[in-house]
């Protein structure tokens, strides 16, 4: 299936000190920020911009109760709207009609970009400036606009149009002081799941034919006292099952990278000849056969985020 290794991206961990607030304009206003004089009712939500989370009152009178270390009063809702997108999660969208812009600065060399379950956009632009290269080292415009099912005429005329749900770059370059600046324009339901960066990791010689990939869907299917079937729509998540080859020098590397990345969430991207290959996820299994005095057969079970 593909001639290039299985590459795996680690995310940066995003925090206050990396993003420029006047470089983003994703306000984080989504309530009222928690006030220890407030009396909050029951089911009353409030913001903490130290922790970037909604949160929902338990109880009527709720008086300084903080809702970190309060859970009898307070439960914790969500993300807010600006950090929606560095939470892990691939269901929770940083939402904000047409235009999305945040401007990060890592403090460590990133070179790859992922920006994961998109709804609503038409382009995003990538641009890379460093003072040690002295200006703008990359620059970068891809187009998400909404194609054919399959390239047949009469689907690119008259077809219903797949708009792409991820864009991911893996030749970002490599400056220590960069920043980055990510753009998203879009549709008036524009949103973003996940803003990945990272460092990427390669091994193998390519994934082989015969992987699988597919969603493990969380919908449930309920009968109401009429005995109608109604169907709840939930979330899901992606998973794909990889077999490839690798090295016989690479089989210990191999080994401790995924121990060192077992329950951590990771892109896995499996070939760019497929989108549905690339995964963001955790690896479930692996398994390493020697099977050769100079290569071995390897296989790998992503389990996606939902």
């Amino acid at each position: 299936m593909s001639t290039y290794p299985l590459v795996v991206v680690k995310p940066l961990t995003i925090t206050d000190a990396m993003l420029s607030v006047p470089g983003m304009n994703v306000p984080e206003a989504d309530y009222a920020a928690w006030s220890s004089g407030t009396t909050y009712a029951a089911d009353a939500r409030v913001i903490l911009t130290s922790t970037h989370k909604i949160y929902q009152s338990l109880q009527a009178g709720n008086l300084n109760k903080d809702p970190v270390t309060q859970p009898l009063w307070w439960i914790e809702v969500s993300p807010t709207n600006r950090w929606a997108l560095f939470d892990g999660a691939i269901s929770t969208q940083t939402v904000q009609s047409t235009y999305i812009k945040y401007t990060i600065t890592p403090g460590e060399t990133v070179n790859a970009i992922a920006a994961l379950n998109l709804t609503g956009a038409t382009s995003a632009v990538i641009t890379v400036s460093s003072v040690i290269a002295g200006g703008v080292v990359y620059s970068r415009t891809i187009d998400l606009s909404p194609l054919p099912a399959s390239p047949s005429w009469w689907d690119w005329f008259f077809g219903v149009k797949r708009t792409p749900r991820q864009s991911i770059l893996t030749d970002i370059p490599s400056y220590p002081d960069a920043t980055i600046v990510f753009e998203l324009h879009g549709t008036l339901d524009l949103a973003i799941g996940v803003l990945l960066l990272g460092q990427q990791r390669a091994f193998g010689t390519g994934i082989r034919y015969g992987a699988r990939v597919g969603i493990q869907d969380y919908s449930r299917k309920e009968k109401n006292d009429f005995g109608d079937t109604v169907l709840v729509q939930r979330a899901y998540a992606d998973r794909a099952d990889f077999e490839m080859t690798i090295d016989a020098g690479e089989v210990d590397s191999v080994k401790n990278l995924l121990a060192d990345l077992r329950a951590t969430p990771c892109l896995w991207i499996g070939s760019s000849a497929y989108e549905a290959t690339a995964v963001f996820g955790w690896w479930k299994d692996f398994n390493i056969l020697i099977s050769y005095p100079t290569s071995s057969d390897c296989s790998l079970q992503i389990e996606g985020l939902t």
